[in-house]
């Protein structure tokens, strides 16, 4: 699949995924706003007629005439309390049977709270808490006494209404409403779940949809790995031919020449082409290793063979025997010894392929002659050896990423610098077997300084 037409799908799959969910949370609004307007409706009705039949009951029983207005009975105090005005006596026993049937014909299944106003007081008396999922009533904010500091019965609060008096609080009063003074008031303290009973569809497709989410960006993310693994390893393929087609070119070509039986003849030509034959295949070699090496740290079989190291003498003898290995002549390596040797805990092969692999990439990163400044100082504890070369530098962004396996500084069509980009994953891993860490900062004017910090 081209680069183009994954990122056209991708593009066209997360504004799918956002017109989804822009549409979804559009539709939860309004079934949220559907069921506020259906509560509001459905209460304010069930309190309308619970008002009505207050004042018939009282018409026909005791004969009193109201002034009670059936239109503007409710009002809305909150969110979850309203107050009813019924302009006349208020039966607390008839009350509450009527609250009862009406939120239950309503299927209005929430907890509720009601007390009835007491002008002579002015407070909410007779308080009422309703559980709805277990259909039963709480006497919790006042309960009226008569005279002699009894409790008193629902006849004695009906009879002797304006004498009513607190004489016990459990709980936080209804709120008073100056506007009316023969009313109720009604407080659902629990109004959430009206809400929540009537979206768990929507909160469950909206579950489902979040897990499609997931599994999408999740997709996503299996997408762009695998497309940055195939140019991974493309490009590993494309390194690893023409790293190995030079020394197998040269080895093929003087394996050739010496097919002659003339070249017996000529015993400088002989020992010239035997020479490249053993070099060429001394760096199939050392390319062999270096991929074995990285097989071997991926499966974490390694086993460090750790000795006792005199640090200044090892590092001297590495750079030396790096420094045989280059075809240049000219001494591009300058070594700092510390004042007094010391002695560390080390794998000695793995250590000398660490200091190799750091110079090998500051001779190759160099378009000029190589100079390179090799020092060990040593604070409190700690030993620092450090590498600063004269190279290309290293870029900030790249700075953690060229420790990943194969990660090679892009430099656009041309490669003019070989490798497989596995010797600093390969300096990073050891350093950590070792305990050991590494660092990587600007050496100014240009160029890199490596640093390995091994704590003593």
């Amino acid at each position: 699949m081209g680069r183009n037409t994954l990122r056209v799908i991708i593009i066209l799959a997360t504004f799918s995924v956002l017109g989804i969910l822009v549409i979804q949370f559009f539709f939860l609004k309004n079934t949220v706003d559907l069921n506020e307007r259906k509560f509001h409706e459905s209460t304010t009705q069930a309190l309308k007629n619970v008002a009505q039949s207050l004042v018939d009951y009282n018409s026909k029983t005791l004969g009193y005439q109201s002034n009670y207005d059936p239109y503007n009975s409710v009002d809305q105090i909150s969110n979850n309390y309203y107050v009813v005005n019924v302009n006349d006596v208020i039966n607390p026993s008839l009350l509450e049977h009527l609250l009862l049937v009406e939120f239950k014909r309503f299927n209005i299944e929430l907890d509720f709270e009601y007390a009835i106003y007491d002008c002579e007081t002015n407070q909410m008396v007779y308080g009422i808490s309703y559980a709805a999922n277990k259909d039963t009533l709480i006497r919790s904010t006042y309960i009226p006494a008569n005279a002699t500091g009894q409790p008193m019965t629902d006849e004695e609060i009906f009879e002797n209404h304006y004498a009513l008096k607190p004489t016990k609080i459990t709980r936080p009063l209804l709120p008073t409403c100056d506007k009316y003074t023969y009313y109720f008031g009604v407080y659902f303290p629990n109004r959430s779940q009206y809400y929540s009973s009537h979206v768990q569809a929507w909160y469950m497709v909206n579950g489902f949809l979040i897990i499609v989410i997931l599994f999408f960006g999740y997709t996503l993310y299996v997408i762009f790995r695998q497309r940055q693994l195939s140019e991974i390893q493309k490009n590993f393929i494309n390194n690893l031919t023409h790293e190995f087609k030079t020394p197998i070119a040269a080895i093929r070509l003087s394996a050739k020449v010496l097919e002659d039986p003339k070249i017996i003849e000529h015993p400088r030509r002989l020992t010239e082409y035997a020479r490249i034959v053993g070099e060429q295949t001394q760096r199939l070699t050392s390319q062999v290793e270096k991929v074995l090496q990285m097989a071997s740290l991926e499966k974490k079989i390694i086993e460090l063979d750790k000795t006792e190291i005199h640090l200044n003498e090892f590092v001297e003898k590495t750079i030396t025997d790096f420094k045989s290995s280059q075809e240049t002549a000219v001494d591009f390596i300058q070594f700092e010894k510390l004042p007094v040797d010391v002695k560390i805990k080390a794998d000695a092969l793995h250590f000398s392929n660490i200091i190799f692999n750091i110079l090998d990439n500051a001779v190759k990163y160099c378009h000029e002659t190589p100079d390179i400044k090799v020092s060990l100082t040593k604070v409190k504890n700690t030993i620092y050896l450090r590498f600063a070369d004269n190279g290309i530098g290293i870029p900030k962004e790249y700075r953690k990423k060229i420790f990943g396996r194969f990660f090679r500084i892009p430099t656009g069509d041309i490669h003019d610098v070989k490798g497989f980009g596995l010797g600093l994953d390969y300096v990073r891993k050891m350093t950590d077997f070792h305990r050991w860490k590494i660092d990587v900062e600007d050496n100014s004017p240009k160029g890199t300084i490596f640093t390995i910090i091994i704590p003593k």
